[in-house]
């Protein structure tokens, strides 16, 4: 049986903090699914670049009240919203749109769009379902974005995870998915005996690194939960300079 949040937080307290805010968004997500139409639309990913404009305000306001932000100083933001100003599909290949009205700075807005667009992603991975495709380029066949997770299943056989969509897919056992290289000489294993069933796998070509979830740790919880779980280990790879390339469920790439 899947362990849930309060499970989680109970074996790990030092994690309660970033666990209740993963779980404030799993409330946001369920209730902005509510707020968009039933019936998907058949465009392709590339069309479908946003919320719907008739749900783009109700969504913003939910997920400013959820969070207890001030919603009046993202004005500008809901406007692009409605406007279809915002491309979310540019999200996971890192192009942040340019809101100049915005006090906060890239990466806070960066982060706040992830969170409030990782429900569209969601809804978008059911309309057009690529699970189990290869990733040939190292990135999600679905929205292009990098992995920061990879999972080792029976065979064996490494898949990767989107960290925006949720799509997984298989690619190559040996080597870096973000520049490519198959040079095991360059490609090194960070393991803790506080962290069993996962591991670190760091590139020292590009300097980023993957977290690696062993197939009975996804027995027992969800990849975000998995994710949230592991967080230490990235606390250690980014300690010794090492980048992850796609947020973690709580919208953070850098953990210090």
């Amino acid at each position: 049986m899947t362990i849930d949040i309060k499970a989680l937080i109970e074996q790990r307290p030092h994690l309660k903090d970033p666990l209740e805010l993963y779980a404030r968004w799993q409330r946001f997500h369920h209730e902005a699914a509510e707020l968009l139409p039933k019936v998907r639309s058949a465009m392709s990913p590339a069309e479908s670049k946003a919320y719907p404009r008739e749900s783009a305000g109700p969504i913003f306001g939910l997920f400013f009240s959820l969070f207890d932000l001030p919603a009046e100083e993202f004005a500008p933001l809901c406007r692009a919203l409605k406007d279809g100003d915002i491309d979310f599909m540019q999200l996971p290949q890192g192009e942040i749109p340019a809101l100049s009205s915005l006090s906060c700075t890239e990466e806070e807005l960066a982060g706040i769009l992830f969170l409030l667009c990782r429900p569209y992603f969601l809804a978008l991975r059911e309309t057009f379902p690529l699970d189990g495709s290869e990733w040939e380029s190292g990135r999600c066949p679905l929205c292009s974005a990098q992995a920061a997770l990879t999972s080792i299943v029976e065979g064996p056989k490494r898949n990767l995870h989107c960290s925006f969509c949720g799509t997984f897919g298989s690619y190559r056992f040996i080597g870096c998915p973000n520049c490519g290289t198959v040079d095991v000489a360059k490609l090194n294993t960070i393991v803790s005996e506080d962290e069993p069933g996962f591991r670190v796998v760091t590139c020292e070509e590009c300097r980023t690194y993957v977290k690696v979830m062993e197939s009975p740790v996804l027995q027992e919880m969800t990849v975000d939960l998995a994710d949230m779980a592991s967080l230490p280990l990235d606390i250690v790879a980014q300690g010794k300079g090492y980048v992850r390339m796609a947020p973690n469920p709580i919208s953070l790439k850098k953990m210090a």
